[in-house]
């Protein structure tokens, strides 16, 4: 009798035990009853549920914006956007965006499925009743009383969590996109794809950075790049901007512009704009009648990101690593970058070639015939959109514009490397000759590679 009564008084022990590490592994405070399950309706008209359809047992990055914002919604935007390439495949699976508006009676579903495209994103826009939405905020802990004057003031922070584990964190439009997503796609997701520890010993040394590089990296890399460097894909100089080309590339932009002209830009774009500036509205048509944001720089922070980018420019020339090594190092014709052959089949009789050319002269440079050992012929060609279908064809020559870039890219402009005289295997590396309308002419060593 005694063993069946510990027996008994040990089940309902481990019984409480079980219980209340259930209770503790999934129950989250912030659930139905703290969310209020406020009526939404996204960018393309649908009805939604904000607790019962958005984030219900999901891991969610929340902000508030509205279109018309002049200043921190465009650039919380753009941020969103290197999130959102960051993670890829994953958002909208594991991972969902949502940007509700604090100005619905402009932000219409119309309207914020235009300002989604323009920026190319892809994840739901949503706007509602007024008052709900600052109930909501309020909820969120993103609603403060202070600086709500009427004029749309609002708190910048955005807020991402996973609802099932009731973790929750805000965060700063001006986080490294790379952090944000870690931890998105990481630290809230309980680490699924966590990676093996690696040695400290391989890590990379620190570097200074300066007030212009930090700058640059908060408030301009989301939609600006120098060089082409840093970017998913890169648009072609003075042409059409892609959707992951937010603003126009800034290389040699202190030499393309005059300073007072930058300083101005950099200082109140919003400004420029409303007095029709021709530039500035060349720029706004260009690039998908995105506004830059005001950002609020001091005349000293708007100098040292000019800073920044004129010694990145250098950098990426090549100019400041030959006066380093007093004079020794032959002057390039062009500054070479991204540069690539893919990797073919044995039996294949033609390969593709890529890379980016940085003018780093007030010339523009043309580009007229391209030679190689490896090869009995290299054409330039270019891929486009004819009645419909996509065509390659041949170019005679490639214009390098002054102080600017021409970037060779799958889908793009490019190089038609004709008949291997040996088949091509990861890693190799080929010896290129360009040759320029002026008569110059500079080798480049690429290596092939399987992408």
């Amino acid at each position: 009798m005694r063993v069946d009564k510990l027996t008994a008084w040990l089940r309902c022990l481990l019984l409480g035990f079980c219980l209340a590490g259930s209770v503790g592994a999934f129950a989250s405070p912030w659930g139905a009853n703290y969310f209020p399950n406020t009526l939404l309706t996204t960018h393309e008209g649908t009805q939604v549920r904000f607790f019962d359809d958005l984030i219900k047992d999901k891991t969610v990055v929340i902000n508030f914006i509205y279109t018309a914002c002049p200043d921190t919604c465009p650039l919380e935007t753009a941020q969103l956007i290197r999130v959102q390439q960051i993670l890829g495949k994953r958002l909208g699976k594991d991972v969902f965006f949502y940007s509700i508006s604090i100005d619905p009676k402009t932000d219409t579903p119309e309207v914020l499925s235009a300002y989604r495209s323009r920026f190319g994103a892809k994840w739901t826009f949503l706007t509602g009743n007024e008052a709900e939405i600052s109930e909501l905020r309020r909820k969120l802990g993103l609603y403060i009383e202070e600086i709500q004057d009427g004029s749309f003031n609002h708190n910048v922070s955005m807020i991402i969590g996973n609802q099932r584990t009731g973790r929750w964190m805000k965060r700063s439009p001006f986080e490294n996109p790379y952090v944000l997503a870690d931890q998105i796609g990481n630290w809230l997701n309980d680490w699924k794809s966590a990676k093996p520890p690696a040695d400290y010993a391989g890590a990379p040394k620190l570097r200074n950075v300066s007030s212009g590089e930090q700058l640059f990296r908060t408030r301009c890399q989301n939609c600006h790049s120098i060089g082409g460097t840093g970017r998913e894909n890169e648009g072609q100089q003075g042409g059409k901007a892609t959707k992951q080309e937010l603003g126009p590339d800034l290389f040699a932009i202190n030499q393309r512009r005059e300073q007072d002209w930058l300083v101005n830009w950099i200082m109140a774009p919003d400004q420029m704009l409303k007095n029709k500036d021709p530039i500035a509205m060349a720029l706004y048509r260009q690039y998908n009648r995105l506004a830059m944001p005001n950002m609020r720089l001091t005349h000293s922070e708007v100098h040292q990101i000019l800073a920044f980018i004129r010694q990145e420019s250098e950098r990426l020339t090549g100019l400041a690593g030959d006066s380093a090594a007093g004079g020794q190092e032959e002057v390039k014709v062009v500054k070479i970058t991204n540069a690539w052959v893919r990797q073919a089949l044995p039996e294949a009789q033609v390969n593709a070639g890529y890379m980016t050319l940085i003018n780093p002269g007030d010339r523009e440079l043309t580009l007229v015939q391209v030679e190689s050992d490896a090869f009995n012929r290299v054409e330039i060609h270019e891929m486009a959109m004819v009645d419909g279908l996509m065509v390659m064809y041949e170019l005679d020559e490639l214009s390098v514009p002054a102080y600017g870039r021409m970037a060779l890219l799958p889908g793009g402009k490019h190089l038609m490397l004709k008949s291997p005289i040996k088949p091509l295997s990861k890693d190799d590396s080929i010896a290129l000759t360009l040759i320029f309308k002026s008569g110059q002419q500079q080798k480049v060593f690429v290596k092939v590679a399987k992408k």
